[in-house]
């Protein structure tokens, strides 16, 4: 949801901010993370054109914007005078959003407080943007950030296109099915209804179904309209989406696999903002924010941990969040003091590890899927065709 915050900066003016979390006491530590004083906090009321404005700013490519402001930069620019160069190009959101941020930075605010007052921006970017501030290395702190963004494209167009086509299958197959039995079956079981004599089997099976569907037809499309509604909750809710997940990852076939994925993103995030110049737990708070809630916890709980003084890697293995893997990479790289490369190159092995799997598991699935398919759809017309063979052979 979207709280409405009044902050103050050390001895600064207050002002107000947005910002995007699952609770007002979660807004309120985002706000802490990013040095801020909260001294108001409250849920924005929904409203038709507030809506239409945040649709309307997320339209924004961000990735585009980062990589064009970097680009300048690169080239010199400082970054009053690439925002320049960026609105003489922009029309709409983007102009809109570039407009906000010259003006800001013209009344002395820097590029991360900026940043920070448009949720737009994710917490991510804005803890390295102010990092950078302090190191003078803001066109390769946006250069991680565009790493970290292309690496997670990556990973969730392999995983969208390894699936595209077994979903397309299912979804073609299963309304090919409802649309045999919920019109072309009652239709066909009129022909026998009228007949008498000891009809066939199947078109007994025929008749009796079109008559469950005739007397029971309110309670079916209550169950169709329950169905739907449940769909678009878990859509639109976080809380049955964390709850939905939480009981996908006690089913073992696949608790092991999403959890890798959620741990390969999260390791990216904190590896990115360590070599950023990111303190560990400050880089942990902020990357829990990408963890679903079924796994939160656990990423609060490697935060405490290294927070009480232990390890990284004994944090993350006592909370259940080190693959073996992770664990010995995360042990060199305490040795070598080049923690936030290690976890570069621990998401690097675990997104390929993902992608392999997902690989064969789709390869696998595929065939089953088609014949599931084709067996439902073909016992549906044989049960539609086998009366009216053995009526003309009784004619015969």
């Amino acid at each position: 949801m979207r709280v409405h915050l009044h902050v103050v900066q050390g001895r600064g003016l207050p002002r107000s901010m947005v910002l995007d979390a699952i609770s007002i006491a979660a807004a309120r530590d985002q706000a802490a993370d990013l040095g801020l004083t909260v001294l108001d906090a409250r849920a924005n009321a929904w409203s038709p054109r507030a809506w239409s404005r945040d649709h309307t700013r997320r339209a924004v490519d961000m990735p585009v914007f980062i990589e064009q402001l970097r680009d300048l930069l690169v080239a010199g620019l400082s970054v009053i005078e690439a925002l320049d160069a960026l609105q003489r190009g922009a029309r709409g959101a983007a102009h809109e959003l570039i407009v906000q941020l010259r003006r800001e930075l013209m009344e002395g605010k820097t590029l991360s407080d900026a940043f920070a007052t448009d949720p737009l921006f994710p917490a991510l970017l804005v803890a390295l943007v102010r990092a950078s501030e302090l190191t003078s290395d803001l066109p390769d702190t946006l250069s991680r950030y565009l790493e970290h963004e292309r690496r997670a494209a990556e990973v969730r167009h392999k995983v969208i296109s390894t699936s595209i086509y077994p979903l397309l299958v299912i979804t073609v197959g299963t309304l090919v099915l409802l649309f045999l039995l919920f019109y072309v079956m009652p239709r066909f079981a009129r022909i026998f209804e009228g007949m008498s004599g000891d009809l066939p089997w199947s078109a007994r099976a025929m008749v009796a179904w079109s008559h469950t569907l005739h007397d029971h037809w309110t309670w079916l499309l209550s169950a169709g309209g329950a169905a739907l509604i449940a769909i678009v909750m878990l859509a639109s809710s976080t809380t049955i989406r964390a709850a939905a997940l939480r009981r996908v990852l006690s089913w073992a076939p696949l608790r092991d696999r999403l959890k890798t994925y959620f741990l390969a993103r999260w390791y990216r995030a904190i590896g990115m903002l360590v070599q950023g110049g990111i303190a560990l737990p400050q880089a942990l708070n902020l990357a829990n924010e990408l963890l679903p809630l079924a796994l939160r916890h656990a990423g609060q709980a490697v935060e405490r941990g290294v927070r009480e003084g232990l390890s990284p890697s004994a944090a993350h293995t006592q909370a259940g969040m080190a693959t073996p893997v992770a664990e010995q990479l995360m042990l060199a790289g305490e040795r070598t003091g080049d923690l936030g490369t290690v976890l570069a190159k621990i998401a690097h092995f675990h997104e390929s590890e993902i992608s392999r799997d997902l690989e064969r598991a789709m390869r696998a699935l595929e065939p089953v899927v088609m014949t599931a398919i084709g067996l439902g759809v073909g016992i549906v017309v044989v049960l539609m065709y086998t009366p009216i063979f053995e009526l003309a052979s009784a004619i015969q």
